[in-house]
């Protein structure tokens, strides 16, 4: 994770630095200087990289369910995720954004043979992840001249994960081989603090590049969480109202459930390349 974080950061210096240096007075540009609102949509293509383990409490031994969704149960490791976004700006300083972002990914494995850590299953099994990630903040321009723009954001961000887990035919546990069926599920919404700065430099009237850092760490009643968020991307004005958005982006959460029966633990990462269209006024 932090060697893919240092390389983004390493770009986004080569390409600003050069830039930066050359700066006039005569030339400075803010490419959305006179805009109020602003409404996007893009789609990324991803890589994703989760695992989930699901441990019985009510047992002493804890016999757990550990999956690895991508390796081990096909859950398509390269896929869509489509985000929405929109901010507006109420004044120099002051603003207010928010973002969706929703993931979509089954897998159905017939006739499987595999151990997952303390349970063995010949048979059927299903594996399902329709998340959606919600964030709502509040903008404070830091500092802002003609060019460049540097703000922090603070406000609340909405995880709402669905992970289904199903299984059917010979089930062995404890040495035990009987038929029967297994469903796993972690699915909650939590509202979790998050925080962060946004990094804007104009190029030109037309060009400019964003860089973003957004870091959710709290709990909610059962719920327990740590999220990494970042995203590098170039924006491209065709038009006083339409702009292109281009670039990576890094997702990196560790979730924690931990009810009366069951202590259910997902890391949840992707990264990849987006773009999108956003309409400025």
């Amino acid at each position: 994770m932090n060697n893919k974080l240092f390389n983004y950061f390493i770009l986004l210096f080569t390409l600003v630095a050069p830039i930066a240096q050359a700066n006039t007075e005569a030339d400075q540009i803010d490419l959305y200087k006179s805009n109020k609102f602003a409404l996007g949509v893009g789609a990324a293509i991803v890589k994703f990289n989760t695992a989930v383990k699901f441990t019985d409490k009510t047992r002493i031994n804890f016999n757990s369910i550990f999956i690895d969704a991508e390796g081990t149960l096909d859950l398509p490791e390269v896929s869509s995720v489509t985000t929405f976004y929109g901010a507006w700006n109420i004044n120099p300083k002051h603003s207010i954004g928010f973002s969706f972002f929703n993931v979509n990914r089954e897998s159905s494995i017939i006739n499987i043979d595999q151990n997952l850590e303390d349970v063995r299953i010949i048979g059927n099994v299903t594996i399902s992840d329709t998340t959606d990630f919600y964030d709502f903040h509040y903008g404070y321009t830091l500092f802002n001249d003609e060019r460049s723009k540097i703000k922090f954001h603070a406000g609340v961000y909405g995880l709402d994960l669905k992970y289904v887990f199903e299984a059917e035919g010979e089930i062995t546990t404890d040495g035990v081989t009987e038929s029967g069926s297994i469903y796993e599920e972690a699915k909650v919404f939590a509202p979790l603090p998050l925080i962060g700065l946004d990094f804007w430099y104009s190029f030109t009237s037309k060009w400019g590049i964003n860089t973003r850092v957004a870091f959710v760490a709290g709990s909610y009643e059962d719920v327990s969480a740590t999220v990494l968020q970042t995203a590098i991307n170039a924006q491209y004005r065709f038009t006083d109202h339409v702009g292109l958005v281009f670039g990576l982006a890094y997702f990196d959460a560790d979730i924690e459930i931990d009810e009366d029966v069951r202590k259910k633990t997902i890391a949840y990462g992707y990264d990849g390349g987006y773009i999108g269209m956003h309409f400025i006024f």
